[in-house]
């Protein structure tokens, strides 16, 4: 409303006339709370990948803002159309729409509802909802006797949209407040199912990725490690980068003879090349040892079988142990091929490296493997792991071979899986989080005599 001032008598200077004009700004002002409702449930589409984590949160922000009940159905494998969220500003009513949902679910084929909108991408307007309406829906007089119950006035059902199909349905229900729903506000909750429709899609490609990928990762690791008698045998592993990222990092230990092999190397790369690249090593590696290789025999066929594959970061290092337990302790044979060295670490918490660099496998011909041997006592531990673990962290705060040893001596008194975790936690602590490189660690202790 505009107000002029009063227009006077020109004679008696009294006001005589008064003129008011008045605008309707409600369409404004709809559009205005439309835009500040979609930017809010934007944010809330975007914050996280656990779509029915997201959309409780869709259901929640629509009520009051468009209706006083929201419900959320998706269509899922076997072709059925759970509720995946609902949501009403009473809790008691949310337990009546549970009630109403799990005891009478939608049927697929329905005629009407949320069937019918699903299978035809159709939006379904009742602005006035009749009682005969909800007598022809109900499906037995339980069923009709809850849906009186929720006190329709208006309803409203949009299809959820992925880009190219429907997925579900948004239904938007005005009851207690007496609101009938428009075609105003299909506009805006079509807009919102659209976006909605995305991010669900969007959060199901990312999760069967991220399974595929777990799945993957572990079928390139030992499903368990073999028991050894008299030795005491852990391993840890976590794989750096996005969920759906497979590490490049691998450990095995099988038996070779008349000793154990512990083996640890690391692939350049992460990813699906990487992958194949682990496999291709952990396999050929064994193979080696059946047909009775010796361990310089076993890094000269897999560096072959790198030197084989199309050209790429088809790079690995590894570190081979050969453990042959005997009566005075165990004997170690130790072969690298561009690895870090594995730490020997006494009972006394005093910790060293064992072992030479060796050549890098898949790159230069010949590689040059040296072998040692060394002795491991009762009481004693040794410990294989990747280069994620030095290079954890800022590069000026990142942990070295020194702080690693170092962190071994605080905690060599401790159980071997204890000592293992504790150097994993404190990798990551350095971190952040947010690892540059896999790690993996490969841990054997002699049991005392």
């Amino acid at each position: 409303m505009v107000r002029y001032p009063p227009i006077a008598d020109p004679d008696s200077g009294e006001a005589e006339l008064a003129v008011n004009i008045y605008e309707n700004i409600t369409a404004v002002k709809r559009a205005q709370l439309a835009e500040a409702f979609m930017a809010q449930a934007s944010r809330v589409l975007a914050s996280s990948m656990d779509y029915a984590e997201t959309l409780a949160r869709v259901a929640r922000l629509a009520v009051p803002a468009i209706a006083d009940w929201c419900a959320i159905d998706l269509l899922d494998e076997r072709g059925e159309i759970p509720a995946v969220a609902v949501h009403h500003a009473d809790p008691d009513k949310v337990a009546l729409a549970g009630r109403l949902l799990s005891g009478h679910p939608h049927v697929a084929d329905g005629p009407a509802g949320v069937p019918r909108v699903i299978r035809s991408s159709e939006t379904s307007l009742y602005p006035d909802m009749r009682p005969e309406f909800l007598e022809a829906y109900a499906q037995d007089a339980e069923h009709l006797e809850l849906l009186r119950a929720i006190g329709f006035r208006s309803v409203l059902i949009v299809p959820l949209m992925s880009a190219v199909k429907t997925i579900g349905a948004i239904t938007l229900v005005t009851s207690e407040s007496g609101r009938v729903l428009t075609s105003e506000d299909v506009g805006l909750a079509e807009r919102l199912a659209r976006r909605a429709g995305t991010a669900v899609e969007n959060a199901r490609l990312y999760t069967e990725r991220t399974r595929i990928a777990h799945t993957l990762q572990e079928a390139l690791l030992p499903e368990a490690l073999p028991e050894i008698p008299g030795v005491a045998i852990e391993a840890r592993y976590c794989a750096a980068g996005e969920l759906n990222e497979v590490g490049g990092d691998f450990y095995d230990v099988f038996d070779h003879g008349d000793e154990w092999m512990l083996v640890i190397g690391d692939v350049v790369g992460k990813g699906a090349r990487a992958a194949g690249v682990t496999a291709l090593a952990r396999h050929t590696l064994r193979a080696a040892s059946i047909s009775g290789c010796s361990q310089a025999g076993m890094l000269d066929m897999l560096h072959a079988a790198l030197r084989r594959q199309p050209p790429g970061a088809d790079l690995c290092t590894v570190c081979l142990v050969g453990l042959r337990p005997d009566s005075e302790g165990a004997r170690l044979r130790i072969a690298l091929a561009g690895h870090p060295p594995p730490l020997l670490l006494g009972a006394d918490g005093e910790a060293r490296q064992v072992g030479s660099m060796g050549t890098l496998l898949g790159v230069f011909d010949p590689i040059t493997i040296h072998e040692i041997e060394t002795r491991l006592t009762a009481g004693e531990t040794l410990i294989m792991y990747t280069d994620g673990i030095p290079e954890a962290g800022k590069a000026e705060e990142a942990l070295g071979e020194r702080g690693l040893i170092e962190l071994c001596r605080r905690h060599s008194g401790e159980q071997l899986g204890s000592l293992l975790e504790a150097i994993e936690h404190t990798a990551l602590g350095l971190a952040e989080g947010t690892l540059r490189d896999d790690l993996a660690l490969l841990g054997a202790r002699l049991h005392p005599a």
